[in-house]
């Protein structure tokens, strides 16, 4: 996925076990792109949904603390929309079941 847009949400889904039946799922912003001088290659910003919802984007608030990931371009792979999450939910449901 490569065409996200501000302030939409996206997942990081992982796995606890090797079989991946029992998934982990993370909600984040995307914040923007390319936001530090120090980003020396491609690198997309990324909020944690309960500190965005509570306060907006980090870049308009004086918050010190706050969780920001940065994701540069192959680690992106992980990070999926709503539809790819529901889609990834309903596959470990069927390999509980053992489907």
């Amino acid at each position: 996925m490569s065409g996200y847009i501000a302030g939409e949400v996206y997942f990081r889904v992982t796995y606890p076990d090797k079989e991946h039946l029992y998934p982990n799922v993370e909600s984040l912003v995307f914040v923007g792109k390319n936001l530090s001088d120090d980003d020396d290659q491609e690198t997309w910003y990324f909020e944690n949904a309960s500190d965005y919802g509570r306060h907006g984007s980090f870049m308009e608030s004086d918050r010190e603390e706050t969780r920001v990931i940065c994701s540069t371009d192959p680690e992106l792979d992980c990070l999926i929309d709503t539809a790819s999450l529901i889609q990834e939910l309903q596959r470990a449901s069927m390999r509980r079941q053992g489907k």
